[in-house]
């Protein structure tokens, strides 16, 4: 028996199965194996370093946080409170964002808790909440306030703190010391501004033994005290 080339036995396997009705059919076997594929992008993941808090001379609390890693969007806000129980927002700060690397944050809040308190810093991104610090406690003594008022001479204003004053001294805004003429009379200070530009300026004293830092702002008529 002749056997017929493999080009025909297809044809005939075609035609019979034309003239059966059925519709050929392909079998396909794949020439490679399936691999998992693996994304080379690494999600950033936020971390944070440090969280500080601390009284600083009477003046506030200085908070103070670094972070070795940060994602996009990322937002610090600063809580306080007096029980650890119930936290209030003292103030947020905007991250840098995206960050890689360490990147320092300091702050100070002007308005503590006067004695013990306790701060803590929440990191945010958008509505996916980061990490939340250790708490931290502080205690805050508040320093004794300076008042300054109007002297019944014109161009003098008078300068009362909560204890005894000394080692007053004026500042320009620029941190220079300004010789003025000063008279200490029983517990108050009074400076003579004559000759002084209107301005801002800056009174430095001790007071009870604290040292004390407050604006003033002279004006053509009298002072009025920061």
């Amino acid at each position: 028996m002749k056997k017929l080339p493999l080009i025909a036995l297809a044809c005939l396997a075609l035609e019979a199965s034309a003239q059966s009705g059925k519709a050929p059919q392909a079998k396909f076997t794949p020439g490679y194996a399936a691999v998992p594929v693996q994304s080379t992008r690494q999600e950033q993941e936020f971390e944070l370093v440090s969280f500080v808090a601390e009284p600083v001379n009477g003046e506030g609390i200085t908070l103070r946080w670094v972070t070795g890693a940060e994602v996009p969007g990322c937002f610090f806000s600063v809580e306080r409170s007096s029980d650890r129980m119930t936290w209030y927002p003292a103030f947020s700060q905007p991250g840098e964002g995206g960050t890689k690397g360490y990147a320092a944050y300091e702050v100070v809040d002007m308005a503590p808790i006067a004695g013990v308190s306790y701060y803590r810093l929440v990191a945010s991104a958008g509505t996916r909440q980061l990490e939340v610090s250790d708490e931290f406690a502080v205690e805050y003594a508040p320093a004794p306030l300076l008042q300054f008022s109007n002297d019944a001479v014109p161009g003098n204003f008078r300068v009362q703190g909560h204890g005894a004053i000394s080692e007053l001294q004026v500042l320009n805004n620029r941190g220079q010391f300004i010789p003025m003429e000063l008279h200490y009379d029983e517990g108050q200070v009074v400076v003579n501004t004559t000759g002084l530009e209107p301005g801002t300026y800056f009174v430095q004293a001790v007071v009870a033994g604290t040292p004390v830092l407050r604006s003033v702002t002279v004006t053509a008529t009298g002072v009025i005290g920061g």
